[in-house]
């Protein structure tokens, strides 16, 4: 039988109407995800509006460290740490929030400063001595002599070394150096030098210990939970060393070597340093460096005089201005010298001829000395640390001079808690100033808490998420 005509309408209208619910459907799911990419897209914007602004804050304090450090003066030590210069400063506010940044290195005694490290407090590996390298701490023969076959530039193992061919035989092979480092941290593909060794205890790089640096093997990284950061062999370190062979003035200095050589006698100069140096330039004798002049009486003999004792007319008083403008070498930059105002005892006793006791006593005389009178290596003579033939041993090491900086900065919102770490190295050996190496810390989290301010200025919580977004404060919106 036929199918009433009314009947067959109202199916098709079902169809229809089902047809109708499918495509407002799909039409709600397209605006939804819509919706959900714009609010992601809105949501990554302002993150990444945050993150930048964080990166450009934590480079003005880059910048500021940049024009600070050429004005610092041999002896002075005021930058290592001065909370008034680098801690909690204000560069803008955008109207959502108040970007800081905050300087910091790491303190020899524990913990943080707010300040900077001169390379020159620590070992050049470039050109340390075998006899330097094998003084540091742990430092095993293997280490020494994996450590100076990667640096030298031939192809023959030493007892306990390692040449090419080791590293050829690794599952995943390199090329090794066979020259000096750029960084301290490519010491990590020296055969032996773990990141235990490199990097120590110190996982995220804070300078403090957390909790799981100090609980043995529970956690990453390894530790063995005495109680205290053990910092390894990066913070003694450096390849960035290096001052001109020039005086306080800038001028380069007198080669005591040069053939001829003649000295116009001045009110300054002692006689008998005057006539010491006219008959050193016409002897075959070589001077290393002028502290090799103090309180003494050198050999000398002419192509046709027989040899001599000829003093040099050197003592406490004149030792600072010959060390100043008078040099033993023709280079014209000296490199890997250590700052004897700014060493700590672990790195000066790496010097030949420094033991622990020593170091010791020059860390306590300098405590207390004015700067002007720490501005040449001379004072530790002068000031009685030193009889001359121990200064003589010990100086050609040693300068006052820091012109290479290492730090850490964190830009971030004073509201918000959003920010970002970095760690550089910047060389003011010429000028402008350099940037020689920037790294993003951000990853390993906030290095301390900082203090959050709400809209109207007042204090609230500390950030101390790790994440590297910082922590949402209380009724305030987020992205």
């Amino acid at each position: 039988m036929k199918p009433p005509e009314s009947y067959t309408v109202r199916r098709g209208t079902g169809f229809v109407l089902v047809g109708v619910l499918i495509v407002v459907m799909l039409l709600s799911m397209i605006a939804l995800s819509v919706m959900f990419r714009m609010r992601s897209e809105e949501t990554a914007g302002a993150t990444g509006s945050t993150s930048e602004q964080g990166w450009a804050t934590a480079m003005s304090g880059v910048r500021e460290a940049m024009r600070l450090a050429p004005t610092f003066q041999p002896g002075d030590t005021t930058w290592m740490d001065a909370p008034e210069r680098f801690k909690d400063r204000v560069l803008y506010d955008d109207g959502t929030d108040e970007w800081r940044w905050t300087l910091y290195s790491a303190n020899p005694e524990g913990g943080i400063r707010f300040g900077l490290t001169d390379e020159a407090s620590k070992l050049n590996l470039n050109s340390a001595t075998t006899s330097m390298v094998s003084r540091l701490p742990g430092m095993k023969t293997s280490l020494t002599d994996a450590l100076l076959d990667f640096l030298d530039a031939d192809e023959v193992p030493r007892p306990e070394g390692a040449e090419q061919e080791y590293y050829n035989a690794l599952p995943q092979p390199y090329r090794i150096h066979n020259g000096p480092l750029s960084t301290v941290e490519q010491l990590l593909l020296v055969r032996g030098f773990t990141p235990s060794v490199v990097l120590g205890e110190d996982a995220n790089r804070n300078f403090s210990l957390d909790p799981n640096e100090d609980d043995g093997d529970e956690r990453d990284p390894p530790d063995d939970a005495d109680g205290r950061l053990q910092p390894g062999l990066l913070p003694l370190l450096t390849v960035y060393s290096r001052e001109p062979n020039s005086d306080k003035n800038g001028q380069r200095r007198f080669n005591l070597n040069t053939p001829g050589a003649k000295l116009t006698e001045t009110n300054d100069l002692p006689p008998a340093f005057v006539a010491f140096v006219s008959e050193l330039g016409s002897s075959k004798s070589v001077i290393m460096d002028p502290a090799e002049l103090l309180d003494a009486t050198i050999s000398l003999s002419g192509p046709d005089s027989p040899e001599r004792a000829v003093p040099t007319g050197i003592g406490k008083d004149s030792l600072g201005m010959i060390l100043d403008r008078f040099t033993g070498s023709a280079d014209a930059e000296l490199v890997g010298r250590i700052n004897v105002n700014t060493a700590p005892t672990s790195v000066l006793q790496l010097v030949p001829g420094i033991d622990n006791a020593l170091a010791e006593s020059i860390l306590s005389a300098r405590r207390n000395l004015p700067a002007e009178r720490r501005s040449s290596t001379a004072w530790i003579h002068v000031e009685n640390v030193v009889e001359a033939e121990k200064f003589r041993e010990i100086a050609p090491f040693l300068t006052t001079r820091s012109l290479q900086f290492r730090f850490n900065v964190v830009g971030y919102g004073a509201r918000s808690g959003r920010f970002r770490v970095l760690e550089a190295v910047i060389d003011t050996a010429s000028q402008p100033a350099r940037l020689v190496y920037l790294r993003d810390l951000t990853r390993l989290g906030l290095p301390f808490p900082i203090a959050l301010e709400s809209e109207e200025g007042a204090s609230s919580s500390e950030a101390q998420n790790p994440s590297g977004s910082g922590p949402k404060p209380a009724n305030r919106p987020q992205p």
